[in-house]
Parts: structure tokens; sequence; C-alpha cells
């Protein structure tokens, strides 16, 4: 049977308690933790930057899946991403919408020589074809099945379909990239997307709030 890679987001954490939080979910064996990046440009909110990063590395072992909202203006992607390439960072995430042709390319070859994973992400409203050149260099796709930018947002369903239709790509190609899920995963919703045909499941207030009894339950459930 299938397993899953699961990563909570802690942008739904209470940040006065985040130390507690991630114990939470290091006491519940969770290996990888998605790290959302905004900067009130691409999309309308602001987030994390590479001190929390760091402070959070430099106390947990958690594998780091980065997930960067942004635009790259003034800099080029490399100076702009080295203050992210920190230990325990094995994953990076920018949208397709966000990047020119060329700084996509970047993006591509910035991860390939610090030996992270290239990840790239599509927001609901794009289609697949759109990027569909760059799949063979790409280690991972995250489909958003949200419009970025909040937590606690409700599931698009016809992200199921772009799930789908790279799953199917990725076996008529024999292609190696991981298919992850970013926004609305719950209780009523895990399933479908399971079914889909996903590799790796981020989930926020599902995991990541302090009222929930049951964590190590959800976490079993996404699992699979």
């Amino acid at each position: 049977m299938k397993k899953y890679i699961v990563a909570p987001s802690i942008l739904t954490a209470n940040f006065l308690e985040l130390k507690s939080d991630l114990d939470k979910l290091k006491k519940a064996k969770i290996k990888w933790i998605h790290y959302d990046v905004m900067d009130y440009n691409f999309v309308p909110n602001l987030s994390f930057g590479p001190k929390i990063l760091s402070d959070i590395v430099n106390n947990y072992d958690f594998k780091m899946d980065l997930h960067l909202m942004v635009k790259i203006v003034g800099f080029s992607v490399e100076d702009y991403l080295k203050p992210f390439i920190q230990k325990n960072v094995k994953q990076v995430t920018m949208h397709y919408e966000a990047l020119n042709k060329k700084q996509l390319i970047d993006f591509i070859k910035f991860c390939k020589k610090n030996n992270i994973n290239a990840s790239l992400s599509i927001n609901p409203n794009t289609e697949i074809n759109k990027i569909k050149k760059y799949l063979p260099n790409l280690q991972n796709i995250l489909v958003m099945s949200v419009n970025p930018g909040f937590g606690g947002q409700s599931f698009i369903k016809k992200s199921l379909d772009k799930i789908r239709l790279l799953n199917e790509i990725r076996n008529t190609n024999n292609y190696q990239y991981l298919i992850q899920v970013d926004g609305g995963i719950n209780e009523d919703t895990y399933k479908s997307v399971q079914e889909a045909g996903v590799d790796m499941i981020v989930a926020g207030s599902y995991l990541v709030d302090s009222k929930i009894k049951n964590l190590e339950e959800r976490i079993s459930k996404l699992e699979g």
C-alpha cells in the first residue's frame, strides 16, 4: 500500500507558541515541515524569512520544504535564494506565475547546483500545459488547491484533474517528479487527493492547531 509524505504547514501556527507546535509535530514523528514564505507582492500577505528558518533548523531535524510565494525583483535568483539555503532544506518551490523564463531556468540550475529538489508550483487557474516543457527537469510539482497567500481556505475540486494529469504524464514519459498538493486538506478531502495520485500532502490547520487532540491519528490518515 502506498505511503504518502506529510508536510505540515506552520503558516497556521500560533507564532507565540511556535516551539510548542513544532514539539508536538516532532513527538508525532513528522519528518517534513512546509515553510511558507510570502512577500506582500506576489501574494497579499507576509510571513517568514531566513531568520525563523535558521531558528528552526538549528533546533530541530525536520526536512524543510520551502514554498516561496514571492517575486524576485532587483536580485538574481541565486542572490535571493542564498539566505534560505540552510541545513536540512531539501526542497524549494517557486511559482510558475511569479517567474520570467530566465528566472525559472536559473532557479532549476540553482537547485541542481545546491543539490536541492527543484519544485514548481502552479496556481488554481494555471493549466498543466504551461509547465509541460519543464517537467523533465523538476523533482516536484506543487498543485495549489487554494489560491496562495492565506491558510484556512476551502479545497478547489478541479485541482484533482491536474493531479491526475500530472500522474498520467509522469507514467507515460517515465518522469521522476513527485506530485504535491497544498490547500484545503482536511477530513473531507485527503482521500480524494490520495486517490488522484499525489505523493506529498501539505496540511495546515488540519495538523497545526493547538485545539487538535488526535494529531497522530490525523497524520496516520494522511500517510495512508
